[in-house]
């Protein structure tokens, strides 16, 4: 292997590999360029060795397979150098051998500025520079090991934040959606912290031992372990003997405060703490330690997957808490179980309130959290055909028309007996709630959120259509705030008359779906908190009585009208304006229009939804049924307090 592929570039060395030219677009790069590090010249030439090996592998590899993409070769070229880096840095561990003092490059060496030498002699009159010195390259790693977990603990991504773009961008990654452009820059994060641990390890473990400088002071006598700067007393500290639940109703009002936090999302949250301490306990947050987090974790992969809507597994918390759940789950075949990316979900609303306990004089400044490293990683590895769209099932014809037809359109005997045909037409939240779903592809949180106000009639057009670009709503991401045209058939159903007409702008337009839970909820889970959440409980019983398939759910309605709209020859930029997803077409094409035009264009969109719905039937229905009974407030629950 030619010298030639080593460079010094101050106390770091890099390993440069030129690609080959037949292979240059396919790499998207005229070269691979590599840090080794603080390599000294021997360990250096080793390394360089293996990654040279390694990229002769890949240029082979990539000659023959020619099906492979340019994000593949890249993702699989960091992942090859970045393995044949780790087994190096293993394999000297093992060794346990180091340089000697001689071997090590001075700390300021005109001559190893621009390249290694073949040597490892040092020169005449190179100085000994303290940084040969391995106990301060000990205090160095600590000092970066701490900085790079405060980033992590509190998403500080300044550091790694160019470093992810250059990446994303060999990757053909876009990191325009900012949870993407997040989630890089924590596993590179993640990354720079499981590299200082094994060098700091290393350090320690093996160069210390064996160097000139020390190893005849340990053979004199061992000395004492280097202390950690020490912690405050927990008694020093205004918030230390605050038990974790009390800590929890502060943080979460810092959080929504501040702007962090939606409330949808602090009431989520909370049912988070909630099992946290059902699991844990509830102390002091300085009490806990990591032990009570894997814990949390463990527990948590063992609950099954809907613990908290099933009737049984309900019933079972009510008489035997969350462990007794787990208990009587443990070793029974055929139950899924939570997933990984709902655990991460809950570990993430609880990592916050590491930084926040620190900056509030809860826990001592300094002390890790319990929470790093529980992070489950989700490689999702996926067949050849399969497609994200195919995650979550759309409605089919026959499922959409068995329950379009359903009594409840054309008359049940009550609001109880919503199974049996009668002279009743509620035209409840029930009602109106399943036909905006099909109609427009609106969440559920969009629909029970919304306002009279929130239903405007545009003064230019005449168009009658659902704002959701209030400030006031809590929509899932920036993306969602649009403007929903009403379906024709919503208007000839009476919609407008029905809700909007001789009521106060501030009522919601379906007031039914604030009840929360039918029934009180003595688990307290918070699940009363979400928007129309007793209309989702409700709606699972009510397609499942018509034969829907279980994993076709209220949300499948977003993919059904998607799939119905592009089906009927519909601008792709049109559906996701209308449903609220984003991307670089919708926007710059959305930018050509004003709203008048937008809303407009949209209407159109919209009427071509055709559903199998027998509409002059519905409409008969509505006038011959009996009158719409009054929303008492008495059923009505306190929300929050």
């Amino acid at each position: 292997m030619p010298r030639t592929h080593l460079r010094r570039r101050r106390q770091t060395v890099f390993f440069r590999r030129i690609i080959p030219h037949d292979l240059r677009q396919r790499f998207g790069q005229r070269e691979i360029l590599r840090s080794l590090g603080q390599a000294t010249p021997g360990e250096a030439r080793r390394m360089a060795q293996r990654l040279w090996d390694g990229t002769e592998t890949l240029f082979t590899l990539v000659r023959f397979n020619r099906s492979l993409t340019r994000a593949d070769i890249a993702r699989l070229a960091e992942q090859y150098l970045e393995s044949e880096s780790f087994k190096h840095d293993g394999l000297i561990a093992t060794i346990g051998h180091y340089p000697e003092l001689e071997d090590l490059p001075p700390s300021e060496s005109a001559a190893s500025e621009d390249e290694i030498g073949d040597s490892s002699a040092p020169a005449k009159g190179d100085p000994k520079g303290t940084l040969n010195d391995p106990a301060q390259w000990v205090s160095l790693y600590k000092i970066r090991l701490k900085g790079l977990k405060r980033d992590r603990s509190l998403n500080n991504f300044i550091s790694v934040r160019d470093t992810a773009k250059d990446l994303a961008a060999s990757n053909e990654i876009d990191l325009d959606s900012y949870p993407h452009a997040n989630a890089l820059c924590r596993a590179l994060l993640d990354a720079d912290i499981t590299i200082t641990q094994q060098k700091l390890t290393y350090l320690r473990d093996v160069v210390l031992p064996h160097h000139p400088l020390h190893k005849a002071t340990r053979r004199r006598s061992t000395p004492a372990p280097i202390s950690e700067p020490k912690t405050p007393a927990p008694t020093m500290l205004r918030g230390a003997r605050q038990l974790f639940s009390e800590s929890w109703e502060t943080y979460g009002r810092d959080r929504v405060a501040s702007g962090d936090w939606k409330a949808s999302i602090e009431r989520q949250a909370r049912s988070t703490a909630r099992l946290f301490v059902e699991i844990c306990g509830d102390k002091p947050l300085g009490e806990y330690g990591p032990a009570d987090a894997t814990e949390f974790k463990r527990a948590l992969l063992a609950l099954p997957a809907n613990y908290d809507k099933s009737t049984e597994w309900r019933t079972i918390q009510r008489r035997s808490g969350i462990r007794g759940l787990i208990e009587h789950c443990n070793g029974k075949p055929g139950i899924d179980r939570l997933k990984p990316q709902t655990f991460n979900r809950h570990l993430a609303a609880l990592s916050g309130i590491w930084p926040w306990a620190q900056a509030n004089e809860v826990v001592a400044r300094g002390l890790p959290s319990i929470f790093d490293g529980l992070h489950v990683n989700l490689r999702r590895t996926r067949g050849r055909h399969h497609q994200a769209r195919d995650e979550r099932p759309m409605w089919d014809h026959a499922e959409l028309a068995a329950v379009l037809s359903a009594p409840l359109f054309t008359g049940i005997r009550s609001r109880r007996s919503w199974k049996t045909v009668g002279p009743y037409v509620p035209r409840d939240e029930r009602y109106w709630g399943i036909l905006i779903g099909c109609h427009s592809g609106m969440r559920r949180g969009e629909i029970f959120q919304l306002r009279v106000r929130h239903v405007v009639q545009d003064a230019e057009t005449g168009i009658w259509h659902f704002n959701l670009r209030e400030k006031t709503l809590e929509l899932k991401a920036e993306g969602s705030a649009r403007w929903v045209p009403l379906h024709q058939n919503l208007l000839r159903l009476g919609l407008i008359e029905a809700l909007v007409q001789g009521r106060r702008d501030n009522d919601l337009l379906l007031p039914e779906g604030e009840a929360g839970v039918e029934e009180a909820d003595d688990l307290d889970d918070g699940d009363d908190a979400a928007y129309g959440s007793a209309f989702g409980k409700w709606f699972q019983r009510f397609k499942s009585e018509y034969g829907v398939r279980k994993d076709v759910v209220f949300h499948s309605f977003r993919h059904s009208v998607t799939t119905l709209l592009c089906n009927a020859g519909v601008q792709q930029e049109f559906v996701e304006e209308l449903i609220g997803h984003e991307s670089q077409a919708r926007r710059s094409e959305m930018k050509r229009y004003n709203k008048g035009q937008t809303l407009m264009m949209l209407k159109e969109v919209i009427d071509r939804l055709v559903l199998p719905i027998d509409i002059e039937r519905m409409v008969d229905a509505a006038r011959a049924g009996e009158p719409r009974q009054a929303f008492r407030p008495s059923r009505l629950r306190c929300r929050g307090g």
